[in-house]
């Protein structure tokens, strides 16, 4: 990996952070495996004990920092639970039109997973709509389905 792309971890991408796919290098309809192996190469190469001890080449904070986001990207994608609650919250940020809505839920139309901390709605190819965290019963959202391209509106 060339320096340039080790900076890109910490810079971020025009008006908002870089995604936890982005930080990985992977796509966001990547496998398991993929993600594992985009992180232990990233991990490997940034790991700061790897690099070098001279000031020349690089910034050792800069370093650290993008090793954290690496390991973060790492924790979140790696579950299954985790990534879907992530994916679902990043699909929310990154609505910025109006999408056809198949259906219009409430709060109430949602249930809360067993041992977990979201909820959830099953869509009809039986996906789910996963609610993002803190999101309030006052707030309206659009919301896809983890498994086909239909959007419901949260009210």
């Amino acid at each position: 990996m060339s320096q340039s792309n080790a900076e890109s971890i910490s810079q971020p991408n025009s008006s908002s952070e870089l995604s936890h796919y982005e930080v990985l290098q992977v796509a966001p309809n990547a496998n398991f495996d993929e993600i594992r192996k985009s992180y232990q190469s990233l991990a490997l190469r940034l790991h700061p004990d790897k690099m070098p001890n001279s000031k020349g080449s690089f910034d050792r904070d800069s370093v650290t920092i993008d090793f954290v986001r690496i390991d973060e990207a790492w924790k979140v994608l790696r579950d299954v639970d985790s990534r879907r609650v992530y994916d679902a919250e990043l699909m929310q940020r990154t609505f910025r039109e109006e999408y056809f809505v198949n259906e219009n839920l409430t709060g109430n139309d949602f249930q809360l997973h067993e041992g977990k901390d979201y909820r959830y709605h099953v869509c009809r190819c039986g996906g789910l709509y996963v609610l993002p965290e803190g999101l309030t019963s006052g707030d309206k959202c659009y919301l896809s389905c983890d498994e086909c391209s239909l959007v419901v509106e949260m009210a």
